[in-house]
């Protein structure tokens, strides 16, 4: 039984790629320094192979193969591990034995190649040199793990679309795919469609942020309450949290905002906040994706409404545009595997913040025209079916309606 199933395909294609830096060599023979020349000359080997690869590298580079990489780093382990077993008390001992482990697992993926790989080389954002082997299509590997087993069954509430993750999760088109319709009554929920906004690049302007802060605004002022507003990137997020700041938005709402690399203290710190009772709202400013976008369970009048903004799409980098090529190459939609469907999984998660029981009532505010168009709302989960559409002019009145017809219930 695998649940959260939605995160597997992601981690599994991490799990099942491989990559090595070609400082961590340089490293190494740094750290063996004079102690054993035979050691110097398998990195040295090693090292040639990554400097050839670096010499036809611009940026990044989708290549064939690893050509003799592979063959000089099985050469390089089995010195290594007479190096360590011949110097057990050896100063650098745990540093030099993480980059075995590292070049062991590289030798272990790339026995697994075949055409749902790609071999590529890449500068890092810290001037390093990269290769890696990156599994593209992770349904092979899954399904070689499914058969070890008599059945498997995967759960999410975000499994869409189903014929996205099915291949991805080793399935085939004759497996069943069951969809469990929602217990909770659509008449508890309310989903706004903002169609007069966008988070596009072109778009990302201070006139724009302050019209997510008047949003924001308009919409928390409906009802008290606490809310969360989803953000795309934390870049953006700071850059519409800056001008709520300017605009007295404290006077509103009491603050809270996630952090990078918060600890387990910070988490519980911040999700107890949303049980404490006061007289304003409570609005946290997150990040979609994030620790606070799935996994966390508030309840009632906890939580009464999510604000996304932006349609959750990854940002453009090598491995996104890998993917993309890989699946335009297959006839299928590259932007729609690479961009759009993991995109929209957050969307879904941050959502299914708010409504957690039947008693449950609360707001989903999308904040993106790009949410009218067809290729999103064929996304939509069944539930999702009944939705308005609001401008910043009508957003707080159609809140404000949604929350009167609960007023003497």
């Amino acid at each position: 039984l695998i649940d959260e199933a939605h995160n597997l395909a992601e981690r599994a294609r991490e799990m099942y790629s491989a990559v090595l830096v070609k400082e961590d060599f340089l490293r190494m023979k740094q750290l063996i320094g004079a102690h054993n020349k035979k050691l110097i000359k398998s990195l040295d080997k090693c090292n040639k192979d990554l400097l050839a690869f670096k010499k036809e590298c611009e940026s990044y580079k989708v290549i064939p193969n690893a050509g003799a990489l592979p063959i000089n780093i099985l050469g390089l382990m089995g010195n290594l591990e007479e190096f360590m077993d011949e110097n057990k008390d050896f100063n650098d001992k745990k540093e030099l034995l993480d980059f075995y482990f590292t070049i062991r697992n590289f030798l272990n993926i790339h026995d697994l190649l075949d055409d749902n790989y790609k071999v590529y080389t890449e500068f890092t954002g810290d001037g390093k040199f990269s290769l890696k082997l990156l599994c593209v299509n992770t349904g092979k590997n899954i399904r070689q793990c499914l058969e070890k087993g008599s059945s498997s069954v995967f759960f999410s509430a975000t499994l869409l679309p189903i014929q996205y993750y099915k291949p991805l999760l080793g399935g085939n088109e004759e497996d069943y795919a069951v969809y469990a319709d929602s217990p909770f009554p659509v008449s508890n929920r309310l989903i706004l469609i903002g169609t007069d906004i966008s988070s596009k690049y072109t778009r990302r302007t201070d006139s724009e942020f302050y019209k997510y802060y008047r949003y924001i605004l308009n919409l928390i002022n409906a009802k008290a309450g606490n809310y969360i507003v989803f953000f795309p990137s934390y870049r953006l997020m700071n850059q519409v949290l800056q001008v709520a700041i300017d605009n007295n938005i404290e006077e509103f709402a009491e603050l809270i905002i996630q952090k990078t690399n918060m600890t387990e203290e910070e988490r519980e710190i911040f999700l107890e906040q949303f049980a404490k009772e006061r007289q304003q709202s409570l609005l946290a400013f997150c990040v979609l994706g994030g620790i606070f976008s799935e996994g966390i369970d508030l309840k009632y009048e906890q939580l009464i409404g999510t604000i996304i903004v932006g349609t959750g799409l990854p940002q453009v980098c090598t491995e996104r545009e890998i993917l993309k090529e890989y699946y335009d190459e297959r006839g299928l939609n590259g932007f729609d595997y690479a961009y759009r469907y993991p995109g929209m999984n957050k969307i879904l998660q941050g959502a299914g913040r708010v409504i957690r029981t039947e008693k449950d009532k609360g707001i989903i505010a999308l904040l993106d025209d790009r949410f009218m168009e067809r290729q999103y709302r064929l996304l939509f989960p069944r539930e999702w079916e009944e939705y308005s559409c609001v401008t910043l002019d009508d957003a707080k009145e159609r809140t404000q309606e949604f929350w009167e017809e609960f007023k003497w219930i």
